[in-house]
């Protein structure tokens, strides 16, 4: 019974945090906004 309560509790972790990683919002910030014209991005890259 305490084995099934370890795999559990060590499931629910692994998928919990995969859960956290997998919807970040990993958008690059390097990367220009495309609903900016061109000249305001190259002001904000001065």
């Amino acid at each position: 019974m305490k084995l099934k309560r370890f795999y559990a509790v060590v499931f629910t972790a692994i998928f919990s945090t995969s859960l956290l990683f997998g919807c970040a919002t990993g958008q690059d910030q390097q990367e220009p906004d495309p609903t900016e014209e061109p000249s305001e991005q190259q002001d904000q890259q001065n």
